[in-house]
C-alpha cells in the first residue's frame, strides 16, 4: 500500500506539476498540474472516505476580463443512470430520479441523465466525434458520479473513490479522457 506523501507525489507527476500546500480551511489534498496543455487540479476534501476526488481541466487557459460573459455557452452536466434499462422504471419511481432532458442519442440516454442550458450546443457536443466514446470510457473506468461540462471554463468529474482508494492508473486515464474532452470544447465551442 503505498503511503498518502507518496501518492501525492505520483498524482503531481502524472499532472508535471506539484503538491499544494493545504490549509486549514483549504482541502486535504490539492495537486495542479498541467494535461495535454490544459491547466488540471485533482481536489479532495479528505483522503479518506466517504469523500471523493475531484478532477478539474480548465479549457478557458486565457481569461480576458474585459470580454463579456457568454450567457449561450453551453452548461452540460451528465450523471449516471441509477436504473438502466428495465430497471430504469423501477429507479424513477422509487429512488425518485429526475427525468433526463434529452440530447438526441439514445445510447447515451439510456446510460447517462443529463441537464443543460442549450439543447442544440448539447446535442452538438454529444455528436461531436469521439465525445460519445469517452463518455462511455469515463463511465466504465471512472465510475464517475457527475461530470460538468461548461464550454467558457471547463470540465469537473466527480468521483466517489477516496483519494487513499483512488487507483493511479484510473488516474491517469482519467485526467487523459477528460483532457482530450477540454481538447474538443477548446476547438470547436
Amino acid at each position: 500500500m503505498i503511503d498518502f506523501q507518496a501518492k501525492l507525489q505520483a498524482v503531481a507527476e502524472i499532472l508535471e506539476g506539484r503538491v499544494v500546500g493545504t490549509s486549514e480551511v483549504g482541502p486535504a489534498v490539492n495537486v495542479k498540474g498541467s494535461i495535454l496543455g490544459f491547466p488540471a487540479f485533482l481536489q479532495a476534501i479528505s483522503p479518506s472516505w466517504p469523500f471523493g476526488v475531484t478532477y478539474i481541466i480548465e479549457t478557458e487557459v486565457i481569461e480576458d476580463p474585459n470580454s463579456p460573459g457568454n450567457e449561450d455557452a453551453l452548461n452540460l452536466v451528465i450523471y449516471p443512470r441509477l436504473g438502466q434499462g428495465f430497471w430504469g422504471f423501477f429507479s424513477h419511481i422509487l429512488l425518485f430520479e429526475a427525468h433526463s432532458m434529452s440530447v438526441s442519442d439514445k445510447r447515451l440516454e439510456s446510460r447517462f441523465n443529463f441537464s443543460h442550458n442549450n439543447k442544440d450546443e448539447a446535442e452538438r457536443f454529444v455528436k461531436y466525434p469521439g465525445v460519445a466514446d469517452r463518455l462511455l470510457a469515463l463511465e466504465k473506468y471512472a465510475k464517475f458520479s457527475e461530470l460538468t461540462v461548461k464550454s467558457d471554463a471547463g470540465l469537473v468529474l466527480s468521483q466517489p473513490k477516496s483519494f487513499n482508494s483512488l487507483d493511479l492508473d484510473c488516474c491517469r486515464s482519467t485526467f487523459r479522457t477528460l483532457a482530450e474532452i477540454g481538447q474538443v470544447i477548446f476547438d470547436a465551442f
